[in-house]
């Protein structure tokens, strides 16, 4: 079974901050997305799992259009696997709902005025945030433990907190120590012979705020990989599945 553990907004220098050797494998580094304009999610991981720069594409119909954008198994290396589990991702499985009520608390969290509103409404979006992930991590987990060739899990809750709470040390911690106790938990499971952790671009501090940074994540533990683009993953992957 291959497995990529696709987590939105992992920043390169908290993983190495906070030692998630887990996270890093043997060989890890930063990916190169210079050729895209901005580090937007859906444009990256559209183009991740495409192995091409779908910036114009995704972004034809303008910011909010963008998230309805779902790409054909057939346009995806997805295709090239029996029975592949692809949990969450954007432009292809995404919870759409849940995406749409962060970015709704998000924007009433700017526009409160009075510190006990702010803090009333970041409650209420960190508490999505952590019930959206532990549900996506049950089906993950799951899905590795089924007769599976691939499986892929998104997971947001680094970009999301990161996005009201990066400069709160002590949750960015706690978060990042959960992700990378996801990934050994994936590398001692004997179904899993192939795993690539990756991200979409990182996390930089806007004062308290988080916001994407220009350069993604990535890791395995078989291959040195140097400076890729995300869209070099697509041909990664089918020659891993080739190779057997």
């Amino acid at each position: 079974m291959i497995v990529v553990f696709a987590i939105d907004a992992l920043e390169y220098e908290l993983v190495e901050k906070f030692g998630c050797n887990n996270l890093k494998q043997e060989y890890y580094g930063k990916t190169n997305i210079s050729e895209f304009s901005q580090p937007r999610t859906m444009v990256l991981w559209s183009s991740f799992m495409t192995g091409e720069n779908k910036e114009k594409e995704v972004l034809k119909d303008g910011d909010k259009e963008m998230w309805n954008k779902k790409w054909p198994i057939e346009k995806t290396f997805f295709s090239e696997f029996k029975n592949p589990v692809i949990l969450d991702l954007p432009g292809f499985s995404y919870d759409l709902k849940v995406h749409e009520k962060s970015r709704k608390l998000l924007k009433e969290f700017f526009e409160a005025k009075d510190k006990e509103e702010k803090d009333k409404i970041r409650k209420e979006y960190n508490k999505d945030a952590f019930e959206h992930h532990k549900k996506i991590k049950d089906e993950f987990f799951k899905a590795l433990n089924e007769d599976r060739d691939f499986v892929l899990g998104y997971f947001s809750v680094a970009d999301v907190i990161g996005h009201l709470n990066f400069g709160n040390t002590t949750m960015m911690k706690m978060i990042y120590k959960e992700l990378d106790e996801i990934a050994e938990k994936i590398k001692n499971n004997n179904k899993v012979d192939k795993l690539i952790i990756l991200s979409d671009h990182g996390m930089k501090a806007i004062g308290m705020f988080g916001d994407h940074s220009n350069y993604g994540f990535w890791s395995t533990d078989f291959r040195e990989l140097n400076n890729p683009r995300i869209t070099d993953f697509f041909k990664l992957i089918k020659e891993v599945k080739n190779e057997g």
